[in-house]
């Protein structure tokens, strides 16, 4: 894609972090609204080679309805679970806790040291 028809990597950042935008869920469809600026791309991380944990608001955990990491990796490890498919499988039974999200691989990319470190702490 070409970038200059864009605005600048800091006016996207700055209206992620204007609209609270924390996830590439919420980017997308703020993209898709018609008050969304034209000269700020749908996918910026196309345009400007960077990936979207540069561009999103970081999440403010005390409103996240998450944990913080390592409060979820101690509530995690009490369960006692050795594997990502035995967490898998307690989210499919309806046994993960609300305040732990369903890929928190995911949601905490910055701080994810691996399955066996989340689960057990090795």
């Amino acid at each position: 894609m070409n970038s200059s028809k864009y605005g600048s990597l800091a006016a996207v950042k700055e209206y992620a972090k204007i609209h609270n935008l924390c996830s590439i869920k919420l980017w997308l469809e703020a993209s898709e609204k018609k008050d969304f600026p034209k000269n700020l791309p749908k996918r910026p991380p196309n345009v400007y080679g960077c990936k979207w944990s540069e561009i999103l608001n970081k999440k403010n955990i005390e409103n996240s309805k998450y944990l913080s990491f390592e409060e979820a990796c101690s509530l995690v490890r009490t369960l006692e679970l050795k594997t990502m498919s035995n967490f898998r499988g307690l989210g499919r039974e309806g046994g993960r806790p609300s305040k732990i999200p369903s890929n928190p691989e995911r949601f905490y990319k910055d701080e994810w040291q691996g399955w066996p470190y989340f689960l057990t702490g090795k």
